[in-house]
């Protein structure tokens, strides 16, 4: 029999014998009209499909069992919507939709705020009193949050994901509460003999639903409603990262461009100013504080080089994020960013060189690491960073943000927490990861500094680095070693700390771990064919055999005096390949 698992943050999404699969249980008093106990889709090893037609499928399904059942299905008769906070009109007719549920509820039904029993007309008419007098001071007090548990079912039904923290929350509750305050002055009505309509009656929750506008979505609408919904989780490097796409956007496609016109060719044309952007156009005097239609201009005039391929696909998938999200919202059809890229003549590997094994030799024979008593405690991380990156792959800023309690042993692994912090250090692919310490680091002292900073309770492993105004962890170090590839005469192309992880790759290629799923878990790494959940597959033993193979032959390193190993803990388990 096949094992099933569920998928961590996805209800309804299950592994199933290697296949994903969308599974919903059909309520028994409706199985007869629909004919099955469960209904299912399968997007076999597809990941990224599965994900992202996740919700729409759910929706369907959902919908079928309340056609089935005889209620109306998704009151804006659209597919569930993923990570968005709906616009003004589309809450208020979910509202009004409550508002109509609610009404049907309340239909002889007994309310009161202490809950007491109410048999006659006129004694349930004083408990209506009491909760409309009750609402009203909630009102009136902006309690707003005693409706988040209306309003956290209201999201479950429409397929919303909103910030509990966000307006678009707040305003949710708001209309919650006038709703069903509204609903308990009708039926108040009715129990006192008035069947007309209420004169005073809440505006939005009269007789018709809430009109929907039909004036046309345009190019300006979908980036308000993409950087409210996205912009609440992005660290401050991205929101810059973002900053010329949207400059694009609105200067030079304009914001009054109706979405409808949004195709292929139109991304095309996006695609072909993108190239014609000159690098680092904002420190030149010439074209600071220009429009960019005039930046593009006047630098072709002056022949100034573009911006390189990679910049390019960089800005082109920011903009694949922002028509998907209006795809989502149905506001576009189809894919019309597909084969939308800019070849790029250099190939990854040639954009930036590894440091080889007689560089390392070179590097690590100089000063802080060539004197086993230097004195590193007043600048550990230029000690500690580039030895780590080199035998883990690390990140510089996942290195340099990392605090005392993310270094961990388990089952007498001592490991890496590299934990996803949005609001502090954000992980590539938002994405946590384990990684065992290299033995190497052990043998050089590492845990013993990584114990003396626990025995200091200070919250930083390395309290000399600072976050850069971006967030990102780690600049001046970068910039200091920078400078000591400089004294060295160490010649590469680009070479940098993040050649550091290149020559990790390198090992990681000498022992065939190299863009595995293993290796892919180790470096916190994705590649097509490669899961995005590759780090929850294995175990620290099975990370720990696998890093155990990784080395640099030739290289000798000085350990640090004082310097006290643990007995690492060896895997037995076969590598993945």
């Amino acid at each position: 029999m096949s094992s099933k698992r569920r998928v961590l943050g996805y209800d309804y999404l299950y592994e199933v014998g290697g296949s994903l699969v969308v599974r919903v249980q059909v309520p028994r008093a409706v199985r007869p009209a629909l004919g099955k106990g469960e209904l299912k889709k399968s997007f076999g090893r597809d990941h990224a499909t599965a994900k992202s037609d996740y919700y729409r499928t759910v929706a369907s399904f959902k919908d079928a069992i309340k056609s089935a059942r005889g209620v109306p299905a998704n009151v804006m008769g659209s597919p569930i919507l993923r990570d968005v906070e709906p616009s003004p009109e589309e809450m208020e007719a979910a509202a009004y939709d409550h508002f109509q549920r609610v009404m049907l509820n309340l239909r002889r039904k007994n309310v009161s705020p202490d809950g007491s029993a109410a048999p006659s007309p006129k004694q349930r008419a004083v408990g209506y009193k009491e909760m409309i007098d009750y609402f009203v001071d909630v009102y009136d007090a902006d309690q707003w949050q005693l409706m988040s548990f209306d309003v956290d079912g209201l999201c479950q039904r429409q397929g919303w994901a909103i910030e509990k923290l966000s307006t678009g929350y707040e305003t949710l509750c708001r209309l919650m509460l006038r709703a069903r305050l509204q609903a308990y002055k009708n039926e108040l009505r009715l129990l006192e003999g008035s069947f007309s309509a209420d004169p005073e009656a809440d505006p939005l929750f009269d007789k018709e639903p809430p009109a929907k506008s039909n004036a046309p979505k345009t190019l300006g609408d979908l980036l308000e409603r993409f950087k409210a919904a996205r912009s609440l989780r992005w660290s401050a490097s991205t929101s810059k990262n973002y900053i010329i796409i949207f400059r694009v956007i609105e200067e030079v496609c304009g914001r009054d461009t109706v979405l409808r016109a949004i195709d292929h060719d139109f991304c095309v044309k996006v695609r072909d100013q993108l190239r014609r952007i000159p690098a680092n156009y904002k420190k030149m005097p010439a074209l600071a504080g220009r429009p960019l239609a005039e930046v593009i201009d006047i630098s072709a005039q002056l022949k100034i080089a573009p911006i390189s391929p990679a910049t390019v696909n960089s800005h082109l998938n920011k903009l694949g994020a922002i028509i998907r999200y209006g795809r989502d919202q149905t506001w576009i059809s189809g894919n019309p960013m597909a084969d939308i890229e800019v070849p790029d003549p250099v190939a990854p590997e040639d954009k930036r060189d590894a440091f080889n094994v007689e560089q390392l030799q070179t590097l690590f024979a100089a000063n802080p690491w060539s004197d086993p008593k230097y004195d590193v405690a007043g600048r550990p991380s230029r000690y500690w960073a580039p030895l780590i990156s080199l035998f883990s792959g690390a990140r510089l800023t996942e290195i340099c943000g990392q605090r005392v309690d993310e270094m961990a042993m388990e089952n007498g692994v001592a490991f890496f927490d590299f934990r996803h912090r949005p609001d502090d250090r954000a992980m590539k692919n938002g994405k946590s990861r384990r990684v065992p310490v290299h033995p190497e680091l052990i043998r050089l002292g590492f845990w013993s500094f990584v114990e003396a900073a626990r025995a200091s309770e200070r919250e930083m492993l390395f309290p000399d680095v600072k976050r850069h105004q971006l967030g990102k962890w780690g600049d001046g170090t970068s910039k200091w070693f920078s400078r000591e590839i400089g004294k060295l005469k160490l010649v590469g192309k680009n070479l940098s700390f993040h050649s550091l992880r290149h020559s990790f790759e390198d090992a990681l290629k000498r022992v065939d771990l190299h863009d595995t799923p293993v290796g892919n878990a180790i470096t916190g790494r994705w590649s097509a064919g490669v899961s995005k959940n590759y780090g929850t597959k294995y175990t620290l033993e099975k990370l720990t055999g696998a890093l155990e193979r990784v080395s640099y032959p030739g290289l000798v390193l000085i350990p640090r005096e004082g310097g006290s190993p643990y007995p690492l803990a060896v895997s037995q388990a076969g590598i993945i390949g």
